[in-house]
């Protein structure tokens, strides 16, 4: 688990390996092409799955920034900035800019609308749910949960407490990919941070057992919402261990006061993207990316 490459550890930015990659990518070689992709696309695939919380879109959503990334490889020039910084400006622009998902409008609207608060008052079946096992729900409850707060702020806010909060990236990075001060990058996370935790801390029973609301309550409502497909629980896909596993190394020492409330995002499962490998074999066969990586 530790060995996983994690690209936003401050001292990733100028890796040697990787660099050959880019270089042997440019010149035909498919396997470093896979090798560069495969070593970022679980962290594409998992920002964007937590941007937008729809398994389908956030697929799509990883190939078009792959296809991206390949067609524009060759422009990256290293003397301005790291391949890190390059490639997840990249992703961060086209998330934000991107075409809402389904579930992002449908819970954007609805929270904007009449706040979180008031969305939870009319939620039906506001009850214990009777449905048998329905305990083995609980952690894929909590995720959605949590993320149906996430979608309160907006989507440059949300992309910042994810990267710093979730993913732990530092603000050196982190001001970088997105492409603001770091003053700003902090200002921006401390605001959305305080946000989310005045709710947790005042409303989740997972911080305080005396708080009224419980996951138990709101299985049959977010499988109504669609955000909970008990046939294909994300609990259950293969990942590479928790977030909080995946990104050691990356996260910085943290308040005492948080680590309950971080636990509720870094407990979830860091999921495996899904296989790229023989559609980026399709894809390099394409007529129109065949000249670019001067493959015959």
């Amino acid at each position: 688990m530790n060995a996983f490459y994690n690209p936003f550890k401050e001292a990733a930015g100028g890796d040697p390996a990787e660099t050959e990659l880019i270089s042997r990518s440019l010149q035909g070689d498919r396997r470093a092409l896979e090798a560069l992709i495969l070593r970022h696309q679980s962290w594409i695939y998992n920002i964007a799955l937590r941007m937008v919380y729809d398994r389908a879109a956030a697929e799509d959503v990883t190939q078009e920034v792959l296809i991206k990334v390949i067609t524009k490889l060759g422009t990256f020039d290293p003397a301005k900035a790291a391949f890190r910084t390059w490639l997840y400006r990249l992703v961060v622009n086209h998330i934000i800019n991107a075409k809402r998902s389904r579930n992002e409008a449908a819970m954007e609207d609805a929270l904007r609308g009449e706040g979180y608060d008031r969305f939870i008052e009319r939620l039906p079946d506001r009850r214990l749910t009777a449905q048998p096992g329905a305990e083995i729900y609980r952690e894929e409850v909590k995720m959605a949960c949590v993320q149906c707060l996430l979608f309160s702020l907006s989507r440059r806010e949300r992309m910042i407490f994810l990267l710093g909060v979730v993913f732990g990236v530092p603000d050196t990075v982190g001001s970088e990919i997105c492409d603001v001060s770091r003053a700003n990058f902090r200002k921006i996370l401390s605001r959305s941070r305080s946000r989310i935790y005045t709710f947790f801390q005042d409303r989740c029973s997972l911080l305080d057992e005396k708080n009224p609301c419980r996951c138990s309550y709101f299985l049959n409502p977010l499988v109504r919402s669609g955000l909970i497909d008990t046939e294909d629980l994300l609990i259950r896909r293969d990942s590479h261990g928790t977030i909080a596993e995946t990104v050691t190394g990356a996260v910085r020492q943290i308040e005492a006061s948080y680590g309950e409330f971080l636990s509720l995002f870094r407990s979830q499962p860091f999921l495996k993207a899904p296989d790229m490998v023989r559609w980026l074999r399709d894809l390099l066969d394409h007529e129109d990316i065949k000249p670019i990586f001067q493959i015959a």
